[in-house]
């Protein structure tokens, strides 16, 4: 759900929402969750299908929301905004994701890391996500690394 810009009205994202997650449902597939100025709304669905699992992405949300998501057995992917200088709700909300729920990703072309803020993104500027999400767990960034791929096999079933 992408409240930011009104591309669509927001009554027909979360109808067709609701169809990704009864498809979710009837597959025993993954939801992908785009929550932009969203999170109650997101929220809504996560606690309405409570056997669906999937990841917030480009996750934005707050420490307690990430807290809610964990116990409904979601995962949460972090993108270049973590990164950012004003970004402190969001690298606190790190600090509430247990280890074999976090992921992390580009957002690519947008949402670049510092320091390459402002230009297009691509999967090589993750190493700057990767190691603030290191600073922030206390760890080397090779082993975030290892533990989101692992994390990303399990959620989408690539073992």
């Amino acid at each position: 759900l992408d409240y930011h810009y009104d591309f669509s009205p927001r009554d027909v994202q979360k109808k067709v929402l609701d169809i990704q997650f009864q498809i979710a449902r009837e597959t025993k597939k993954p939801v992908v969750i785009h929550d932009r100025e969203a999170h109650g709304d997101c929220m809504t669905f996560v606690r309405k299908y409570t056997d669906v699992r999937g990841v917030f992405h480009s996750y934005s949300g707050s420490g307690e929301m990430a807290k809610e998501l964990i116990k409904h057995g979601w995962y949460i992917s972090y993108s270049g905004s973590v990164t950012f200088k004003n970004a402190h709700n969001l690298r606190d909300s790190v600090l509430s994701v247990p280890l074999d729920r976090i992921l992390v990703e580009t957002d690519a072309p947008y949402l670049a890391p510092v320091p390459h803020r402002g230009k297009r993104n691509d999967s090589h500027l993750m190493y700057a996500t990767v190691e603030t999400l290191a600073q922030l767990k206390r760890m080397p960034p090779l082993e975030i690394a290892q533990i989101t791929c692992i994390n990303a096999k399990r959620l989408f079933g690539l073992q």
